[in-house]
């Protein structure tokens, strides 16, 4: 019996305690002259942070937009690996003729290329034009023998003739006077020079040209040409199987044309 009542009036003190605590005005702490708005600041940023803080939704957006990223990238890769585990017979034999086909044109350029630089015009230029030698000063020296035909009776008259009239007969005349007959073969012997002032002279004939390209104004382009091609393909020669290819002199720098003002 004393010791419920016991327990009662300690219940009862615990309550009025509990009251009076509840009904007693709370003090608000105030703040030091001293403190600064530094200090004050640190002391916010000391608090340990509540646990069990939910996220804004911005940032739930983000994480859920970087985890559907994720996934897409991860099943494009997925996809990649299995399209080239299945197809990587033909994309090695694919990969195989692009490169035989790479090679073949690339030496063919090259070949092209060395070709022009030593290539040669091979051609025949047909000519039919006059050529006039008027004031020209062309002098034809003659001295040779040669036999000529009389087209009209010549007469002659010869001083100390030796005249052979056949069957042994001779005649031998101080002074004779005859005639040639037109037609009647003569050997004589020329010696002469012959201008050809007023002559033109008919060209027609066929004249064959062989003109190199590397002697001409093409064959330093053609040799630039080469070099441009070296420098592109050079670097590409392990990989297509080409032989190596020797360097070529580096190329010209750019320079844009100033516009006149």
């Amino acid at each position: 019996m004393a010791d419920t009542q016991t327990r009662r009036a300690t219940s009862d003190l615990q309550s009025s305690n509990t009251s009076s605590t509840s009904l007693a005005p709370r003090q608000r702490s105030t703040p030091l002259p001293g403190w600064s708005r530094n200090q004050t600041q640190a002391q916010a940023n000391s608090r340990s942070p509540q646990r069990g803080s939910r996220l804004t939704p911005f940032w739930k957006a983000l994480i859920v937009t970087s985890f559907v990223i994720n996934i897409v990238l991860l099943t494009i890769v997925l996809l990649l690996v299995g399209f080239i585990i299945q197809w990587r017979q033909q994309i090695a034999s694919t990969a195989a003729l692009g490169q035989g086909f790479a090679a073949d044109n690339v030496a063919e350029l090259r070949s092209i290329v060395a070709g022009l630089q030593g290539a040669t015009i091979r051609t025949t230029i047909p000519l039919d034009q006059p050529l006039p030698l008027k004031d020209a000063g062309v002098v034809v020296p003659v001295d040779q023998q040669t036999t000529v035909t009389l087209v009209e009776p010549v007469p002659l008259q010869l001083t100390g003739a030796d005249i052979d009239l056949g069957n042994g007969n001779r005649l031998r005349a101080n002074n004779i006077r005859l005639t040639l007959p037109a037609g009647t073969p003569l050997r004589i012997a020329l010696k002469m020079d012959i201008p050809l002032d007023d002559v033109t002279i008919p060209v027609r004939l066929n004249v064959p040209v062989e003109i190199p390209l590397k002697d001409t104004e093409l064959g330093p382009q053609f040799q630039r040409l080469g070099w441009l091609v070296d420098r592109l393909v050079g670097p590409l020669a392990p990989v297509l199987g080409l032989d190596p290819i020797p360097p070529a002199p580096p190329a010209p720098r750019y320079q844009p044309s100033q516009q006149l003002q």
